[in-house]
């Protein structure tokens, strides 16, 4: 049988290698500040979990201050949640088994998952974050990764929101031509055209 302590001290083990990346700790989420912008890891205990097998994995994302300044009104006076994220992810998403992956932790394998863990946030987790600590980053990134870490309609308003308050016109309509094409006849294509409304978008000059 294993203690549902277990879990906090898995938490308090990996808090170590956190700290020494730079991250401080809010019960089982971490942040990384850059500017006012966040990198958060959060650690989520499944309730599928029992008194033998503690389930549990990893979200993180990246948070732009400007996007939830400008569109949901969020004050810097407090951490956001990872769930809060405009570019966010599952560790399973980046590893080579599983798109949703889970540890299961035991009283046999407590070390194993606890080295598997340090190792999924060095070589996976972090190298993310650290290309989207930035608003330019989270910008090249939703540009040229492959992983947009929401939806197509989030992308589109994320993007254009940064491009346009960046001041980068030329880049902003070749987004908003591209989406328009792609989303033509489609749902998305008539919310982009209000939300191009919503923040003043006139076009090509």
């Amino acid at each position: 049988m294993i203690k549902m302590d277990e879990f906090k001290i898995i938490i308090k083990e990996v808090s170590l290698l956190l700290k020494q990346l730079g991250l401080v700790r809010k019960r089982n989420t971490f942040y990384k500040v850059s500017d006012k912008n966040y990198g958060i890891i959060n650690f989520q205990k499944s309730r599928d979990s029992t008194k033998e097998v503690i389930k549990f994995t990893i979200n993180f994302g990246a948070y732009s201050d400007v996007l939830g300044r400008l569109q949901y009104g969020y004050s810097d006076s407090v951490k956001p949640g990872v769930d809060q994220c405009q570019w966010g992810a599952r560790v399973g998403e980046f590893m080579p088994s599983s798109p949703d992956y889970w540890w299961y932790l035991k009283v046999s394998n407590f070390h194993a998952v606890i080295s598997e863990v340090m190792e999924a946030i060095q070589s996976r987790i972090m190298p993310e974050l650290n290309k989207r600590m930035s608003d330019e980053d989270l910008i090249n990134s939703w540009i040229n990764e492959r992983h947009a870490g929401t939806t197509a309609m989030g992308r589109f308003i994320y993007l254009t929101t940064l491009l346009k308050a960046k001041g980068d016109s030329d880049t902003l309509n070749q987004i908003v031509e591209a989406f328009m094409e792609e989303s033509k006849g489609r749902p998305n294509a008539s919310r982009a055209i209000e939300y191009l409304k919503e923040i003043e978008y006139t076009g090509a000059n």
